[in-house]
């Protein structure tokens, strides 16, 4: 998309098709982490958009297939979050990107299972968002990793409890939007503010 023109173009599919899959940016390039290909079929793999050649690449495989995760990118790093593994089950560990090294490695896990979170980075912490636990529950619980001590503290909870939300950070701000709760898709909005350590609901959007 090309917000002068207001218009989208195609570029070059992936080498395999994903959904479920984590999405991030790192030096000029969009990364495709792990994924759901149908059936039982989970995906390790990774592939890399360079914009400036227009072409995918592949990189190294994560460490176990991960489908329903999130990824985001600090610190130079990628990181894998949660979704669940190559047998369906609800995963807590999250796995580091070198792309130096072009290899992963497994960091500190969160304290829940994730499945479906969302991903932000705000002051140099890395914030998984919601997602359901090992029991199907929707969560409204936030946590950050702190990539000095490599640990995962605990954050104020959301208001509203969600799942498949998605994240954007604007003016220090981390916002989470959309969503699904236990019953329905999610139109509301909320903001967190680090220094207060508080939720604050915003305006919600136009559509579900």
């Amino acid at each position: 998309f090309d917000p002068r023109t207001s218009s989208w173009a195609p570029i070059p599919p992936m080498e395999r098709k994903r959904s479920h899959l984590g999405v991030t940016v790192l030096d000029g390039s969009i990364y495709a982490v792990g994924g759901y290909a149908g059936g039982s079929n989970r995906l390790s793999s990774v592939e890399r958009y360079d914009v400036a050649a227009s072409v995918w690449r592949q990189v190294a495989d994560l460490a176990g297939k991960r489908e329903a995760l999130a990824a985001g990118t600090l610190d130079g790093k990628i990181y894998a979050v949660g979704g669940r593994n190559a047998e369906g089950e609800p995963l807590s560990s999250v796995e580091c990107y070198d792309p130096e090294a072009n290899a992963w490695h497994e960091v500190a896990p969160m304290s829940t299972s994730r499945v479906h979170p969302a991903v932000g980075v705000l002051n140099g912490r890395l914030y998984a968002v919601g997602g359901t636990d090992s029991m199907g529950n929707v969560l409204d619980s936030v946590e950050r990793f702190d990539p000095l001590r490599g640990i995962w503290e605990r954050a104020a909870p959301m208001r509203v409890k969600r799942q498949a939300a998605a994240v954007g950070v604007l003016n220090n701000t981390l916002y989470v939007m959309g969503g699904r709760d236990a019953s329905a898709v999610l139109r509301s909005v909320e903001r967190y503010d680090e220094l207060r350590g508080e939720w604050e609901v915003v305006a919600p959007m136009l559509l579900r």
